[in-house]
């Protein structure tokens, strides 16, 4: 599935017209039936427009996949608001859980 194909997917899910998106967007229906239809990417912009009057993530909308973190301890490493201390210990705790 495209990008144009889960914006379609969303909208008709939410019941929402392509014109009350373009409205919303301020857009034209128009471009929105170019997107859905694969016909033109749009920019980034718009697509964290999209995400945000959809409900859905901009992974969703580009990948088709949610963000979804693959791996705790990369997770872990790069939250700034932990300490070195509390890293280190959550590292161990996920270690320890998995074996």
């Amino acid at each position: 599935m495209d990008i144009g194909s889960r914006i379609r997917r969303k909208r008709e899910a939410l019941s929402i017209t392509q014109q009350e998106l373009a409205q919303a967007l301020h857009i034209s229906p128009q471009y929105i039936s170019t997107v859905e239809n694969n016909k033109k990417i749009p920019s980034l912009a718009l697509i964290s427009e999209l995400a945000k009057q959809l409900g859905a993530s901009i992974d969703f909308l580009v990948s088709g996949e949610e963000g979804i973190i693959k791996d705790t301890i990369p997770a872990i490493k790069a939250d700034k608001g932990l300490s070195l201390k509390a890293k280190k210990a959550l590292i161990a705790l996920v270690k320890e859980l998995r074996d």
